[in-house]
């Protein structure tokens, strides 16, 4: 049986290219498209939560969409996990300054049944989750916090396994190499991946052979037209400058 892949694409910012560009990256194993809210109360993101409620006994992954798989990606999906495990990207690009989280929501491997405590717990108090780490600083609004819900929940139960970090980086890049922003940027995410792998870059041309999973964080990055975009940066380059 072909293990299955949740995704959610709700509201209009992804279009239907994205499904087809992990389809077809991903052709061995069976997706489940969340379209619409799991309950009309449940915001966005915080849909993930459909699969811990699902009814089998074998794991099942959980990811965003707005990712380029690149390099031995397949590695990722087939990595194991087992009866009382949960499996996460470890979120070194978190948007909280609060140290004690680790992982990043946009990749989850477990099994349902494990989690359904977690899925349990948060539908019987929507409005008090999807706001609570907002309210208490963790996170900005206004759809946030789902991530930190999660692990603050599988640590109640569950053996939290961070995949490794050199596997994953976040990245955005605009159609002129010469902005500004976008090159601090990129440089500066750069850097954080070097001191954290050891690694000598993100991009230069390719995305470093380590990386499988790309996370995107420019509207305009998508990742079935990547290779349309300008994407090159010398970072030996700015860091002597």
């Amino acid at each position: 049986m072909a293990m299955k892949i949740i995704a959610i694409r709700i509201g209009n910012r992804y279009g239907p290219e994205y499904e087809k560009y992990l389809e077809e990256k991903l052709p061995e194993y069976e997706f489940i498209w969340v379209r619409k809210p799991i309950r009309e109360d449940v915001l966005l993101q915080w849909n993930k939560m459909y699969a811990m409620n699902l009814d089998i006994d074998e794991p099942v992954v959980v990811m965003d969409i707005d990712v380029l798989l690149t390099n031995n990606y397949k590695e990722l999906f087939e990595y194991p996990v087992k009866k009382g495990q949960f499996v996460s990207i470890p979120g070194w690009w978190r948007d909280t300054e609060n140290k004690r989280y680790k992982i990043n929501g946009g990749f989850f491997k477990y099994y349902p049944k494990d989690c359904k405590y977690i899925y349990d717990k948060f539908m019987a108090n929507v409005s008090k989750w999807q706001q609570h780490y907002i309210d208490n600083g963790i996170t900005a609004g206004p759809v946030n916090g789902e991530q930190y819900f999660v692990e603050d929940s599988v640590r109640e139960r569950l053996k939290l396994k961070l995949l490794p970090v050199e596997w994953f980086t976040r990245w955005k890049s605009g159609f002129d190499s010469t902005d500004e922003q976008m090159i601090k940027w990129q440089w500066n995410t750069t850097k954080k991946y070097k001191q954290l792998t050891g690694n000598p870059y993100v991009y230069l041309g390719d995305f470093h052979p380590d990386i499988k999973y790309v996370h995107f964080t420019h509207s305009h990055n998508k990742p079935s037209d990547w290779k349309n975009y300008t994407k090159i940066i010398n970072i030996n380059t700015l860091e002597n400058s």
